[in-house]
């Protein structure tokens, strides 16, 4: 049985369109007390989709009193990747009922950092994300004095980076070890609360983008399709199954292949920058194949899945910098303020302008009556010109 629309606060409504954070309030038995009578806690963070190529990376932490930490083992927590999701839904019931627990997530939308020409890798990523969410805790006032992280690297070089990041904390003991969640209970309450929270914002995912999704109306041809043909009902509603969102995962690559619009890529679950997709783009395909569309009702390349992208920063090939170049250096034409077209045309001998420019301005010129007589009987503002 899955989990009802409101059992996983974490999740928001609507669709995801940036990084949030999620916390639960702050348990009492982890607060209660001042000074040297402060309830001693234990801390717990773990990761959800550090791998699919689909959806938002999750972190999630777990905290409470060192003392009851047996409750957490007694319960069952462990690696949520070895439970069922049946099993993880009941756990995170548990969990969220737990007075003595505490729960905070941080869902990473797209992973865009990664999409700049110098991107942050998804190891800086995930260790901003964990420093970001323990100095969440430790600012609410809880006093945590051993925490539990699932490595990202070597151990010993992730638990002396973390360390630095808290210089103010010399009294808190770290243990930072591979298959963390699998040997700690703390941990393994913070990856069953974000892998729950992950799984739960992909099966309902809701698209950011106009007329995309399940129920677009856009229709697009198969590759070895007729002429006119196009998707029926029941693959249309296929086309949306993403599968786990891992790469090797045959649905996911499925989902990826028709989803894909060759000017504008995919929806904004797809991480662009894994490999997966990017290799996708360049994909080569059958130069036979009839002409087809995407979704979006763009024509798709004969030759690959997309047509070829380059960075704002990069430079352009030899032939379009020579264009530009040269735009930028010929002699400016007059510009004078007239209304005699004697004048215009005199500026326009003394500095000649390409084909197409002087279309442009002829058509200007025969409409520029028109268009002054429209604008003086136009109702408007400076507000509406700028």
């Amino acid at each position: 049985m899955g989990l009802g629309e409101h059992d996983v606060p974490s999740v928001r409504s609507g669709a995801l369109t940036r990084s949030y954070t999620w916390a639960s309030p702050i348990p009492d038995a982890c607060v209660s007390g001042t000074g040297s009578k402060r309830v001693p806690c234990v801390l717990g963070v773990d990761e959800a989709g550090r791998g699919p190529v689909l959806g938002p990376l999750v972190y999630g932490v777990a905290f409470c009193p060192l003392d009851r930490q047996q409750d957490l083992r007694d319960v069952g927590f462990a690696d949520s990747k070895a439970l069922t999701p049946e099993r993880r839904d009941e756990l995170l019931q548990a969990l969220l009922h737990q007075d003595h627990i505490g729960k905070w997530c941080l869902l990473i939308d797209r992973l865009g950092r990664m999409l700049r020409r110098h991107p942050n890798n998804l190891n800086e990523q995930s260790c901003d994300a964990t420093v970001m969410l323990i100095q969440g805790v430790l600012s609410a006032g809880v006093d945590v004095t051993h925490i539990y992280v699932d490595t990202v690297g070597d151990p010993k070089a992730y638990a002396a980076k973390l360390k630095r990041s808290f210089p103010r904390y010399q009294h808190i003991e770290w243990t930072v070890a591979r298959k963390a969640d699998a040997t700690y209970p703390v941990v393994g309450a913070a990856s069953v609360a974000a892998k729950v929270t992950r799984d739960y914002c992909i099966e309902r995912w809701l698209y950011a983008e106009r007329n995309f999704g399940p129920h677009a109306l856009g229709k697009r041809k198969r590759e070895d399709a007729e002429p006119g043909e196009t998707l029926d009902e029941a693959d249309s509603q296929s086309v949306w199954q993403t599968g786990s969102g891992y790469p090797g995962d045959p649905k996911t690559v499925q989902y990826l292949k028709e989803t894909l619009d060759p000017v504008f890529g995919w929806a904004g679950i797809v991480r662009f920058s894994w490999a997966t997709a990017k290799s996708m783009l360049e994909e080569p395909v059958r130069t036979n194949a009839s002409v087809r569309t995407s979704l979006l009702g763009t024509p798709c390349p004969p030759s690959t899945r997309a047509y070829a992208v380059r960075w704002m920063d990069e430079a352009p090939p030899p032939k379009a910098q020579a264009t530009l170049q040269g735009f930028f250096t010929k002699k400016a034409p007059a510009r004078g303020l007239s209304t005699s077209a004697a004048a215009s045309d005199d500026a326009q001998k003394s500095s000649p302008l390409a084909p197409e420019w002087q279309e442009d301005r002829k058509m200007l010129q025969e409409k520029r009556h028109e268009m002054w007589q429209r604008w003086s009987l136009a109702s408007c503002s400076a507000a509406d010109l700028f």
